[in-house]
């Protein structure tokens, strides 16, 4: 039997952490390439660099998506902090 879990609002689901995580690995790939490509340093086939180029995109794109949750998060729970302001004044209003 499944068990009914509550999330709160205030629950951004790590995306914080995974948007500095994404952003990060995409950018040290990216330098990566940019200093292979500027100075081939190291031999590395023309497949690979292409495959760190490829990763690397897909990480920022990550990132960038992991952001833009992450902000989804923040105002939702901005949201729910108006809407428990607004339901305490209604209360004391009220009495």
């Amino acid at each position: 039997m499944l068990k009914k879990r509550n999330i709160s609002v205030y629950s951004d689901f790590k995306t914080g952490f995974f948007c500095k995580f994404f952003l990060l690995l995409g950018t040290i790939l990216l330098i990566f390439y940019i200093i292979q490509w500027a100075i081939p340093l190291t031999i590395i086939n023309e497949d690979v660099s292409g495959i760190i180029l490829a990763f690397s995109i897909l990480l920022l794109g990550a990132g960038i998506i992991a952001y833009f949750f992450n902000y989804q998060f923040a105002k939702l729970a901005e949201i729910a902090d108006e809407i428990e302001r607004g339901d305490e004044s209604e209360n004391l209003e009220k009495k």
